[in-house]
């Protein structure tokens, strides 16, 4: 099966996860002794669409982007994740930001960048300091398709939401479970030229207060909570040019298991010589 992609098709969706080289993932989707540098090829033959997480926290010289393009052989259509000096640490200068476009080229030469993802924390409350912040750092990289992630659920109302609505960014929609301070419920994507979704499961007993940092994400969501997910999806789609999906579950295998479950839902193309239990029930 041809893989290989240029522009989505329209009202296309791509079914991926946040990020691909887990050493915990080996055995649990991975063949089990699979090197690292084999892992790309691996997902790419299976997802059409990658978030890359890495570069929140170093942005990575180009010569790593020209690998993964090499690598992904036109398979995958690659969404990065702004660095965390931009997004935690209120960074906006060009010794961060100039870094990270050189770093996007290769991706946007191949013709395979897709959106640039900022991601602010549940501590980045709506504010009028904090709007003027998300302007900035949103026109630090104008030019890009831009999709901004705001987990604090004071951007859920209005005035916040109109104001989120008119960032030259397309507001992601996050599932993400109800705790302290978070957006409770699943956001509707926002129209636009394209939609975003991240799914971070819903382990709401972790999200806080875990000493291990990636204890909140560890949930696989079950056949019923995928079935809604699929709803949401299929209703947001038909007001967007293409549609990405990220699932960010990811110990153990978690966010490719549920990507392929939501995919085989939706109806999308399964994978060639898919993991024996990709598509069984969760």
């Amino acid at each position: 099966m041809d893989r290989r992609m240029t522009e989505p098709a329209p009202g296309r969706i791509l079914v991926g996860t946040s990020g691909f080289s887990y050493d915990d993932w080996l055995g649990s989707w991975y063949p089990p002794g699979m090197p690292k540098r084999a892992m790309l090829d691996f997902y790419a033959d299976r997802f059409p669409a990658l978030e890359v997480n890495a570069t929140y926290y170093r942005t990575p010289a180009p010569s790593t982007a020209r690998r993964m393009v090499e690598r992904a052989a036109g398979r995958l259509r690659f969404a990065i994740k702004a660095p965390g000096e931009l997004t935690h640490k209120g960074l906006a200068g060009p010794g961060v930001v100039l870094p990270f476009r050189e770093f996007l080229e290769p991706f946007a030469e191949a013709g395979c960048l897709g959106p640039v993802l900022l991601q602010f924390p549940a501590g980045f409350v709506y504010t009028r300091d904090n709007l003027l912040y998300l302007h900035i750092a949103v026109g630090q990289l104008a030019g890009l398709p831009l999709a901004v992630e705001l987990r604090s659920g004071t951007w859920d109302a209005e005035p916040a939401r109109r104001a989120a609505d008119e960032l030259d960014a397309v507001r992601v929609a996050v599932d993400q479970p109800a705790v302290r301070g978070v957006s409770a419920s699943l956001t509707e994507a926002a129209e636009g030229p394209f939609a975003y979704y991240r799914f971070h499961g819903r382990n709401a007993g972790a999200w806080y207060g875990s000493e291990d940092r990636h204890g909140r994400y560890n949930y696989r969501y079950g056949r019923e909570e995928l079935e809604a997910l699929a709803r949401e999806v299929r209703k947001g789609a038909p007001r967007a040019q293409s549609t990405y999906v990220f699932f960010n579950n990811h110990p153990d295998g978690n966010a490719a298991h549920n990507a392929g479950q939501l995919g085989a839902m939706l109806g999308l193309p399964p994978p060639p010589e898919s993991p024996r239990d990709l598509f069984e029930d969760a």
